[in-house]
């Protein structure tokens, strides 16, 4: 099943997004600063959507290789705001 995608082939563009239902990945991209411009339902699911980077292949290749790390504290920060906004949005 595909959790993720970009809504425009140029990611440098300022309005172009990447879109997720993958919840720990969009944890990451919040810790890692990524801007969060949207929540929206998918039927029973919601799609974090997210303002997208040049780099952001590699941020989330390097999320899914393990191969990256970000602050324990800011990550369970962002987990509990993430659920958040799921039960109340």
């Amino acid at each position: 099943m595909l959790t993720e995608r970009a809504t425009s082939e140029r990611p440098n563009r300022a309005d172009a997004a990447f879109e997720t239902r993958d919840f720990y990945l969009a944890c990451f991209l919040r810790c890692t600063g990524y801007e969060l411009v949207n929540l929206r339902d998918e039927g029973r699911h919601k799609v974090f959507v997210f303002r997208d980077r040049g780099t952001r292949r590699a941020d989330v290749m390097a999320f899914y290789g393990d191969a990256t790390s970000v602050r324990p504290l800011a990550f369970a920060a962002a987990i509990k705001d993430m659920k958040g906004l799921l039960h109340n949005g």
